[in-house]
Order: C-alpha cells, then sequence, then structure tokens
C-alpha cells in the first residue's frame, strides 16, 4: 500500500519536474477556463494575478433600477453583494416582482396596488386592465421597485413614502413677481394702439402700467397656489392614540384634495379694462366714423342723381329739336 502510494508521489514530482526543465510555470500556462473584458476579449489567468479584475461574466441578474456591477477600488463588484455585504439589504432583483405580485390574492387587492401606482405617477390611467396584472402593471411595479432598491426601502414603504409625501418641495418656488417694467410699458402701448387706434397720453400710460401690473400680480399668486395644492400628497398616513400619543397604524388612506382656483389672464383681464376705460372715447369715434359715412353716402348720392339730371336735360333737347 505505502510502496504505491511513493511511486504515485514519485510520478508527480517528476511531471512537475518536467513542466519546469521545459521553462514553463504555471502563470505562463494557458489557462484552461479564462475570463473575459467588457468588450469580450479573453484575460489571461496571469493578467489576473497581476492584479487585474475584470467585469465577471457570470449570469448575475440586474437590480430593478441600479447597473448590475459597481466600482468599488480598483475593482469591480457586483452590486447585489456589495449592497447585501455592506449594509444588510436584499435588493429586489427579476423575478422578485412576480413573487410580490402573487402575494395580491384579490382582484381588490390588485386594484388597489393599481391605484397608488397612478396615484404615484407610477401607472397612467386607461393604461390597464383594473383587478389584472398585465404588462402595464408589472412594469410599474418594476419601476416602482427600482425606486425602493435606490432608497433602500420595501416597495411598500416607498410607496407609502411617495404617496403621502409632497410631490415636489414647495420651498422652492418664487414668493413674489419680480415685473419687468420696460415689457409692461410696451404691452400697454400695443394694446392701447390696437384697441383705442391711437398712442396713450404719458398719464394714460401710468396709470394703465399700474393696472397691468396689478392684473399680473393676481395671476400670478393664482398660479402660485395652484401649485402649492398640485405638490399636496394624495395619502395620508392612518394614525391611532395610545397612552395620549399618536401612533401609526402602518394603513394609509386617500384624501380629498383642494380644489384648484380660477387663475384669470392678466394679458385678456387688461385689454377688457381698456375697452372699458376708453369706451366713451371709442364711441365718439365710432359715431363720427359713421358720420363721416353717411357725408359720403349722401355725396355718392347727389353726385349720381347730378349726373342723371344731365342725361335728362340733354336727352329732352335733343327729343325737342327732332320735333
Amino acid at each position: 500500500m505505502e510502496e504505491n502510494e511513493n511511486k504515485d508521489k514519485e510520478i508527480i514530482f517528476e511531471e512537475a519536474e518536467d513542466l519546469l526543465n521545459d521553462n514553463e510555470s504555471l502563470l505562463n500556462s494557458k489557462p484552461l477556463i479564462e475570463a473575459l473584458d467588457p468588450e469580450g476579449n479573453i484575460i489571461p489567468r496571469s493578467n489576473l494575478i497581476a492584479g487585474y479584475t475584470p467585469t465577471p461574466t457570470d449570469k448575475t441578474l440586474t437590480p430593478y433600477g441600479m447597473s448590475k456591477y459597481m466600482q468599488v477600488g480598483n475593482t469591480q463588484e457586483s452590486t447585489y453583494d456589495f449592497f447585501l455585504n455592506n449594509f444588510g439589504i436584499s435588493l429586489y432583483m427579476p423575478g422578485d416582482d412576480t413573487e410580490e405580485l402573487n402575494k395580491l390574492k384579490t382582484r381588490k387587492e390588485i386594484e388597489t396596488l393599481q391605484t397608488q401606482l397612478e396615484d404615484a405617477g407610477k401607472l397612467k390611467d386607461g393604461s390597464y386592465t383594473k383587478g389584472f396584472v398585465d404588462t402595464s402593471t408589472r412594469l410599474a411595479f418594476q419601476g416602482l421597485l427600482g425606486d425602493a432598491n435606490s432608497a433602500g426601502k420595501s416597495w411598500k414603504e416607498a410607496l407609502e413614502y411617495i404617496l403621502t409625501n409632497p410631490k415636489y418641495d414647495t420651498s422652492d418656488l418664487p414668493d413674489k413677481l419680480e415685473l419687468d417694467y420696460a415689457d409692461l410699458t410696451n404691452q400697454v402701448l400695443n394694446t392701447v394702439k390696437s384697441v383705442v387706434g391711437r398712442a396713450p397720453t404719458d398719464n394714460e400710460l401710468e396709470i394703465l402700467t399700474g393696472i397691468l401690473a396689478g392684473l399680473q400680480q393676481e395671476q400670478f399668486e393664482g398660479e402660485l397656489s395652484n401649485a402649492e395644492i398640485a405638490a399636496q400628497p394624495l395619502y395620508r398616513e392612518e394614525q391611532i392614540m395610545f397612552e395620549g400619543r399618536p401612533l401609526k397604524t402602518g394603513e394609509i388612506s386617500k384624501v380629498t384634495p383642494r380644489g384648484f382656483a380660477d387663475v384669470p389672464n392678466a394679458e385678456v383681464n387688461f385689454q377688457n379694462k381698456v375697452q372699458e376705460l376708453f369706451k366713451p372715447e371709442m364711441d365718439f369715434n365710432q359715431r363720427r366714423e359713421q358720420t363721416r359715412n353717411v357725408a359720403n353716402i349722401i355725396k355718392s348720392s347727389v353726385a349720381g342723381l347730378r349726373s342723371i339730371g344731365g342725361w335728362k336735360s340733354l336727352w329732352c333737347r335733343r327729343w325737342t329739336k327732332s320735333w
């Protein structure tokens, strides 16, 4: 038994010695299994041992909303493994959407999710079949899983956060209107010329510019109010009182949003205001124009009658002469 083992060892050592005698080593020998770089080129193991780490070529799936691999120092690591090993977060991967959606057992549960996905801006009204997990619903849900991965939350937590928080930060909205009085002046001049038919006087220009500025401020305030209403969340977190303190129940409910205000149109209202203020002058101009038209009609009629009378007199003289 021992004799056989010794013979086997001798054979192994002899083979290893032959390799060394042929000036071949494990580092410069051709590998049986080779890795590929991002362009698909073969990378010898010697390069790997020298410290180069290629893009892995396994069939690891890509997390929703994230890249398949991430650069960590000089190496590329699986995004899924990196988050799991460093943060304890298990990212949603392809196939998890089916697993999660299969947990919805009734059509009502599916419809509730579809409504919430629509309210969250993930699903368009009319693009899906209510109560059924169709392609549009699945794609919208996959988008939600991507948001959950980015936030490091479960999909339910991510959806709840989207629905119960403002759609955007209203503090970024301007709190006052910056008026350009040069532009206001030009707008007043053009409107008065178009409506009245003449340029406004200096006094009229000053008054009308102030009126237009006020109308634009009203329009701005209406648009600002509607922007704040549009940003408000459509859901709220349900709470109960426990020992004098509010506690979240983990449920959310839809709220009725405030209605949007009717925003006045400053340009249209200003044009109407100019017509109102200059109505007497416009009426006077209209009557004067009408008078001129009547006078022109009379002149034309008189000229026509004279022409007819002249021909009649000439015809009578010729008829009398012929007799």
